[in-house]
């Protein structure tokens, strides 16, 4: 990787939808020639997915609320049987595999307490043998939210 694609990646971070003659403007390079880095950079891996960022308030999902996981045991089969429940549920944005007191933390985005205490009844119910205890993070205030990342040699 160059310092052109390094651009380019940055530029794609910052808005995905930018038009390619614009990206090539930046970099001095040809449309054609832009286009074939972008295709590059998602074949070895660099760029994973292109996604819309949809607004959490125009989708009424403005609660977002951090929830720390202990599992009963960290078996490989358990801690699998667990991952792919967390990968079927709708309301879990992200989820992490952690070293301290507890194994995993998720961020859980939902409409309102309501759908949250939806959301844990069902986790404890299908997941009980799995999932020792929980705590929850009710977020005040989102400080910083974004999905870049620094793209440096």
């Amino acid at each position: 990787m160059d310092d052109i694609d390094r651009t380019i990646l940055s530029m794609l971070q910052e808005n995905a939808d930018v038009p390619g003659k614009i990206i090539a403007d930046a970099v001095r390079l040809s449309t054609s020639a832009v286009e074939r880095r972008i295709a590059r950079l998602k074949q070895d891996g660099f760029i994973e997915k292109i996604v819309a960022v949809v607004s959490p308030k125009a989708v009424n999902r403005t609660l977002s609320i951090l929830v720390e996981l202990e599992i009963q045991n960290e078996h490989r089969h358990t801690l699998e049987q667990f991952q792919r429940w967390v990968d079927r549920a709708p309301e879990v944005q992200s989820c992490w595999y952690v070293t301290g007191d507890m194994d995993f933390v998720l961020l859980v985005v939902v409409r309102d307490l309501e759908e949250y205490n939806a959301f844990i009844e069902r986790l404890m119910g299908e997941q009980q043998a799995l999932v020792r205890k929980y705590k929850s993070l009710i977020a005040l205030k989102t400080v910083k939210h974004g999905l870049g990342l620094s793209i440096q040699a």
